[in-house]
């Protein structure tokens, strides 16, 4: 596997990039697809940034979001692949299969469940965000970091850590966090627009989502749905129902927190956090998703929200059982 030092020798082999990254992307995937144009544009470089389904509203604030297409506007020609924030191909639907063969893809990722897809590999569950990763990789090129690239990595480095609550946020997390507001990242700012702007629809959503909330009997798993009707009714994305996950998390003593939300494709999408000692990324695998051992997810194929959620739970249990 490759380290960051090896990944910046490797990108400074070639001239253009399709930067990627997954669906449903959050702050992290966006800030870190972003952080990395910019810096490679500094080199000469030209570059393509793309995004299954487009981003979410509360990420539009960064600099260059526009510059993000859905993989059906990809144009041009690239001689390499980047694909960011993103435990296997599966993750960036439709994006895969317009990677010529023969171009190298360069896989960055922090997520333990990294199936090394890539020709090269640099993946470190250790770092808190792949926008730490990115950091790491732009300061071994030798490119200096201007505001919009701060803005864009803290922007990665603070969602993916709860902005530095998760266990997930070590020494290395606050320091270079702290590099990135000496370039001009405004920590209270990006704050303000990732957590506290929201549409009126999105907060609508939210009431009707809360009233789903269950747990179990023994109320150590909680769970909630997000109804495809309901989308369109209040007007929202699926990109807006980021974070909906957490208010199971909420309740007290609950050690597994699910989401269970409809897709446009017709799948179930299945969002995962946990409390203490279970490993939701274990669980995520098992439905061939990923992720990490407090954050997963996957996507589950049945024929209703219903069959998806018993599944899931059964396999809750098990894993449960079979830890004690």
């Amino acid at each position: 596997m490759e380290s960051h030092e090896d990944i910046a020798r490797i990108l400074l082999r070639y001239r253009a990039f399709l930067i990627a990254t997954h669906v449903l992307p959050d702050g992290d995937a966006i800030g870190s697809t972003l952080g990395l144009g910019f810096g490679l544009q500094k080199t000469g470089r030209r570059v393509v940034l793309s995004c299954p389904g487009g981003l979410p509203d509360s990420l539009s604030f960064l600099p260059g979001s526009n510059r993000i297409v859905t993989p059906d506007r990809i144009s041009g020609e690239f001689d390499a692949a980047v694909i960011l924030d993103s435990s296997d191909l599966d993750r960036i639907e439709g994006i895969a299969s317009r990677i010529p063969s023969g171009v190298p893809v360069i896989n960055v990722d922090h997520h333990v469940t990294n199936k090394m897809f890539g020709t090269y590999n640099y993946v470190d569950p250790g770092a808190a965000a792949v926008g730490e990763q990115v950091y790491r990789i732009l300061t071994a090129m030798r490119v200096p970091v201007d505001r919009d690239m701060a803005t864009c990595l803290f922007t990665a480095v603070g969602t993916d850590s709860g902005f530095f609550r998760f266990s997930n946020t070590s020494p290395t997390t606050l320091r270079i966090a702290a590099r990135l507001v000496e370039k001009g990242a405004e920590p209270f700012r990006i704050s303000e627009q990732v957590y506290e702007t929201k549409t009126l629809g999105s907060l609508k959503l939210l009431g009707r989502v809360l009233d789903t909330l269950q747990t179990d009997e023994a109320g150590k798993v909680a769970w909630v749905e997000v109804r495809r009707e309901w989308l369109s009714e209040f007007g929202v994305d699926e990109g807006q129902t980021e974070g909906f996950v957490n208010y199971p998390r909420m309740v007290k003593g609950v050690e597994v927190a699910l989401l269970f939300r409809e897709s446009a494709e017709g799948k179930i999408r299945v969002g995962m956090r946990s409390r203490g000692d279970f490993d939701v990324s274990a669980l995520a695998e098992a439905f061939n998703g990923g992720g990490h051992s407090r954050a997963a997810g996957c996507s589950v194929e049945a024929t209703s929200l219903e069959d998806a959620r018993q599944a899931v739970l059964r396999k809750v249990y098990e894993m449960m059982a079979a830890a004690r």
